[in-house]
């Protein structure tokens, strides 16, 4: 019988049958005595500072030493966030080690046929290591499993540069080189060049591949390592081939909630500003210590607060040693988070990117609330202060918040601003209703938001045209929602922006590797001024090929220059953009 190993210990009737059959250790093992096993106490275990484990282990004596017996169920455990897997079959505990790490095999020990060592270490199949095991009763699960001595389980996994200290009470681990512990604040080694980029993207047939100046850019700019970013956007969007990906230019699953990823996904107006926007969040909200979301500048640390697959950061991590393979490095030429005290270099912008446009129309239309559309000085003060919709049970978001601010001021109702509506909040809301002699019944609607933001003058008539000079990605309720600027007046809601003359550029097959546009000079159909990527917006007055040629306005992505080109209606037409 060959089994993972999964995240708890085996049950006792299956580890029974496996003792029987001698698959596991020799039945006469079960029944330690009392002096042999001491000190059954919790010990803890913490991979990369972050997701710790507490588990039972005990003293026992090895070779006539007293030493700390550890139980493997768990160990492994810890060892699948890094992405090694464990394997347990005949008395061997394996250890699969990805190619991301550096494996050292030498200087191996002289195999003994002592019936003391009644367990094998391996890694990748070859033995590194045998020790003597105990088959204990564990105290958390109640079942059978089986306990190492620390000490080997450190000398093995040495070998894979996981080095780690033990206090007594608890073992801690730390990669030294893997991609999982690589800080993300530093810049890819030389070698990934945006050319580099495109020839592993268009290798692996991937709709992403023309990017790789983009994902440098971003690099360069928010100081996020390029080849995370490309790793990243790998495994959100399918190589850049998922629904998302191609009708949104969402690359990295942003507001792709579980319950409805493919409504909720917010619509980027490029592939090239979704990679952008994606550097600065994760590194103002994950990566800087302080952020919102911030445990460790690394993938491991990502994991906590940015995936529920507890495998996310191993998955990337595969991805980022495939990308470096390719290019010409491996994971010795990153940098390795070296903890908390160790600084980083400074990204050199830390302002959310804006995608700009160039000669957009749109018509105002009308909001249920405002009648019009309100317009604010700032993104940010537009997701704090506008009704989106009631706010009851269930609710997420800044308006939340911002309820519960109110709440505490005016009732003193002791909330937590956490942004989600639950039965607390409601329970609140309901003493306030009450206290103002209004209906009762949890539900925060528009005239109970007047008394936090009144409406003011500042808004859109319904009907009329405007225009539309940049683009930021916002939230609406708890929803990702994009902004957009009104020359002269400010940011308004999207949602009720009706764009008459912005169109994405489509190419005949988007899930191919051709997803390039060259833009030519007008005066000089022959001369290319600029490269743009299928999916992009652009404007344009006249969508219908003339001659072959369709007449575009944009503004150029590495510039921010607003400029007028033609597409070769050939290679790529444009699609209306609502």
């Amino acid at each position: 019988m060959k089994r993972t190993i999964a995240f708890y210990a085996l049950p006792a009737a299956l580890l029974t049958a496996m003792i029987q059959s001698g698959t596991a250790l020799a039945a006469t093992q079960l029944t330690q005595s009392p002096q042999s096993v001491q000190g059954v106490r919790l010990r803890t275990i913490v991979y990369q500072g972050v997701g710790s484990s507490q588990e039972y282990g005990f003293a026992a004596s090895d070779s006539g030493s007293l030493t700390t017996y550890m139980p493997i169920w768990y160990v492994a455990n810890i060892l699948s966030r890094a992405g090694i897997q464990s394997t347990w079959q005949n008395g061997a505990l394996n250890f699969s080690v990805p190619n991301t790490f550096r494996t050292d095999l030498s200087n191996l020990p002289v195999p003994t046929n002592n019936p003391y060592y009644n367990t094998t270490l391996q890694i990748n199949g070859t033995t590194v290591q045998q020790v003597h095991s105990i088959a204990y009763k564990d105290p958390m699960g109640g079942t059978v499993t089986t306990f190492v001595p620390i000490w080997y389980l450190q000398q093995a996994l040495n070998r894979v540069g996981i080095h780690s200290s033990w206090n007594g009470t608890t073992w801690t681990l730390v990669s030294t080189q893997s991609f999982t512990n690589v800080d993300l604040r530093y810049a890819a080694p030389g070698s990934l060049t945006a050319g580099k980029i495109d020839q592993f993207l268009k290798a692996n047939g991937s709709p992403l591949t023309g990017l790789g100046q983009s994902y440098i850019e971003a690099q360069n700019t928010y100081g996020v390592d390029a080849n995370y970013l490309v790793s990243h956007s790998i495994l959100e969007s399918a190589w850049g081939k998922s629904q998302i990906a191609l009708a949104k230019n969402n690359l990295f699953g942003y507001g792709a909630y579980d319950a409805n990823p493919g409504s909720d996904a917010g619509m980027f107006p490029s592939d090239d500003y979704a990679i952008r926007f994606e550097a600065w969040a994760v590194r103002q909200n994950y990566l800087n210590p302080g952020g919102s979301n911030y445990v460790a500048p690394t993938l491991t640390g990502m994991n906590v607060n940015y995936a529920t697959d507890p495998n996310w950061a191993s998955s990337i991590g595969q991805i980022m040693g495939q990308v470096a393979a390719a290019t010409g490095s491996s994971v010795t030429d990153y940098v390795q988070y070296q903890g908390n005290n160790a600084p980083a270099p400074a990204p050199p912008s830390n302002v959310e990117p804006v995608y700009d446009l160039n000669g957009a129309q749109a018509v105002i239309q009308p909001n249920p609330y405002y009648g019009g559309l309100p317009y604010y000085p700032d993104m940010g003060t537009g997701v704090d202060d506008m009704f989106f919709a009631p706010l009851q049970n269930g609710s997420f978001g800044a308006s939340v918040v911002q309820v519960q601010k109110f709440l505490n001021q005016q009732i003193n109702a002791h909330l937590t601003t956490d942004g989600q509506f639950g039965p607390l909040t409601e329970t609140a809301v309901k003493t306030y209703q009450q206290l103002q002699g209004l209906t009762v019944n949890g539900i925060w609607d528009y005239n109970m938001w007047q008394a936090i933001h009144p409406t003011g003058t500042n808004i859109l008539q319904a009907g009329s045209t405007v225009s539309v000079d940049q683009i930021e990605q916002g939230m609406a309720n708890g929803i990702v929602v994009p902004w957009y600027h009104i020359p002269n007046y400010g940011w308004v809601d999207s949602q009720y922006v009706q764009l008459t003359n912005v169109y994405r550029i489509t190419v005949p097959n988007p899930a191919s590797t051709n997803t390039t546009v060259n833009v030519y000079d007008p005066a000089n159909p022959s001369q290319v001024i600029a490269t743009l990527h299928s999916g992009d917006f652009v404007v344009s007055s006249n969508p219908a090929p003339q001659n072959n040629l369709i007449s575009i306005q944009f503004c150029n992505p590495l510039t921010g220059q607003a400029e007028t080109g033609v597409l070769q209606a050939s290679t790529a037409t444009l699609t209306q953009q609502n």
